[in-house]
């Protein structure tokens, strides 16, 4: 078995040395989309990889410039912990967002994601592109993190 993701016609995974781009076609109003990511009920119920979750409790999303997006996601076998925090540098509904991590939260470095949503005849075009402050980053778990946790999205908004 292959350890990179599998995409669906008109998606695509890329990284370079410290960027992760990911493109998928959800078969949902990108409303609906936005709504997933800013509304922590909505979020709770995808955010994490397969084996994870994020416990409603630990999602607090002050949904404009300078405020916070939190959630902690757990490990179903262990309980483990993987808190993160950022804040948004661009709130634009329903066409996207974009947050910043500091270093020390997930990872050792800051991060910025970017989250941009296009209607493509009532088919969302969402790109996430995740930018890394270090010079080289090991994509492996956020390829398999990303495209699981992207799959719970997918079923959530399709059925």
């Amino acid at each position: 078995m292959s350890d990179t993701p599998t995409t669906l016609p008109g998606e695509s995974i890329e990284t370079t040395a410290n960027t992760l781009t990911i493109v998928r076609r959800l078969n949902a109003p990108r409303e609906l989309v936005y709504a997933s990511w800013i509304d922590p009920d909505q979020l709770a119920q995808w955010w994490g990889p397969e084996h994870l979750h994020t416990p409603r409790e630990t999602v607090t999303i002050d949904h404009r410039v300078g405020g916070t997006w939190a959630a902690t996601m757990v490990m179903d076998d262990s309980g483990q912990e993987f808190p993160s925090v950022g804040r948004f540098t661009r709130v634009d509904p329903p066409n996207g967002f974009s947050l910043r991590e500091e270093a020390g939260g997930l990872f050792p470095f800051g991060m910025e994601i970017h989250v941009d949503l296009v209607d493509d005849g009532g088919v969302t075009v969402m790109t996430i592109r995740q930018n890394f402050e270090t010079e080289s980053f090991d994509f492996g778990d956020s390829l398999s993190g990303w495209s699981t946790s992207l799959e719970k999205l997918r079923r959530r908004l399709e059925r």
